[in-house]
């Protein structure tokens, strides 16, 4: 089938509810267009079906294969299944000469099966899978005819980043692409964590960042061109906007899976419940102290705040006729800081241009109230005003810690 019959045919799919074009033709002040696009938004969004496909095309009609990646070595079967949902689509496209995709010694073929010979036969070549956590290995290789790469769950909450894994991908497509502008990565992801080494070392703002919001980075390489102008890849960060066509009365009534989830909301994943309060409850009582937060881009207020022991329950009973507790607790409230500290305020910080006798690089014990931050933080005191901003607090509190 024709690549133009073929995606109009998918265009009614299910699945097609995202076009790749609407991220790929966004140009920076140069006219250039993306090299490198980290596509994020709520599951069951179509990123991946609508960015494989595309890539499953342009190596059948055109010759440009596909370097599927993962963080780790998958088993065959594994790979396997990630094509499994485009069969249809491959059968389509190859007018039945193909109708799955199979790996071995991990290169990619289009493959079908073969009912005479009851085997699975090898068609085409696809392309090559890639562990990320092995990408010192192909730094001495070349792949010339690689012209797409495909970088699956990016985000994760259920394995650690690799070591420097932002460089390690950059290494990888610098191989691969040999600075080739044909050639481009694409990175798909749920909302999970905001918090993560792309944030860091690319400049993607996933933190303030709002559904159909498009951000650019130019990550430059040093080295120049014929010009004398530096090199650089341009990425391209697009949140996708939200196509639930849930009502807002469902989407109250399934505001717990949709929490846990991010499928009905198009928001980020909160994968550990915290306790959480609205923050005009907490400004009743008495702020004793506050301290700073800050991680590259993302920046949190710490307020010790000294509350009734049974905070709590008047927090979840406030329309009843609740009685505060006269013995006192402290409690350290959570919330984002979008202005600069006031000049003397305790700041934790991985900036060495904020140090001062106030700033350390790092969560450091060096006053008393850094004692009594870690003492709230390990008898479960902290309060957040939501519950995202307790996951991103956790992470950001966690890299301070190491941070030396």
């Amino acid at each position: 089938m024709e690549r133009a019959k073929l995606f109009k045919k998918y265009s009614k799919h299910p699945k097609h509810t995202y076009e790749l074009k609407d991220t790929m033709s966004y140009t920076d002040d140069t006219g250039r267009h993306p090299d490198i696009a980290f596509i994020y938004s709520g599951r069951d969004r179509g990123k991946s079906f609508e960015i494989t496909t595309q890539c499953l095309a342009d190596a059948w009609y055109d010759d440009k294969q596909l370097a599927y990646i993962r963080r780790h070595e998958d088993t065959q079967q594994m790979i396997q299944e990630y094509f499994e949902d485009k069969h249809a689509f491959i059968s389509d496209m190859t007018d039945d000469s193909s109708d799955r995709i199979i790996v071995s010694r991990s290169i990619l073929y289009f493959a079908h099966y073969d009912q005479e010979t009851d085997k699975v036969v090898k068609d085409k070549e696809l392309g090559k899978f890639f562990a990320l956590s092995t990408a010192g290995r192909y730094k001495s290789l070349q792949y010339p005819k690689i012209k797409n790469l495909v970088f699956e769950e990016v985000l994760t909450n259920e394995e650690p980043f690799l070591p420097g894994e932002a460089n390690k991908l950059y290494n990888l497509y610098s191989t691969i692409s040999r600075s080739d502008p044909e050639t481009k990565m694409y990175l798909i992801s749920n909302l999970v964590s905001p918090s993560n080494p792309y944030s860091d070392a690319w400049g993607i703002h996933f933190f303030n960042s709002k559904p159909g919001d498009v951000s650019l980075t130019k990550l430059y390489l040093g080295a120049y061109d014929e010009k004398g102008e530096e090199k650089y890849f341009l990425i391209a960060g697009h949140y996708l906007e939200n196509r639930n066509d849930l009502s807002k009365e469902d989407l109250k009534a399934n505001k717990r899976n949709r929490i846990r989830t991010g499928v009905a909301s198009n928001k980020w994943d909160e994968i550990n419940l915290y306790p959480v309060m609205d923050l005009n409850f907490i400004r009743q009582y008495n702020i004793e102290d506050t301290v700073i937060f800050e991680y590259d881009d993302l920046m949190f207020q710490l307020d010790i705040v000294e509350v009734p022991v049974n905070i709590k329950q008047l927090y979840e009973y406030q329309e009843e006729d609740y009685k505060p507790k006269e013995e006192k607790m402290y409690i350290g409230y959570i919330r984002k800081k979008t202005t600069e500290p006031f000049e003397g305020t305790r700041l934790y910080t991985n900036n060495p241009e904020r140090l001062s006798p106030y700033a350390t690089k790092g969560f450091k014990m060096v006053y008393k109230i850094d004692k009594v931050i870690d003492y709230l933080k390990y008898t479960g005191r902290l309060v957040g005003c939501t519950n995202l901003i307790m996951n991103t607090f956790d992470e950001v509190f966690a890299k301070l810690k190491l941070t030396k």
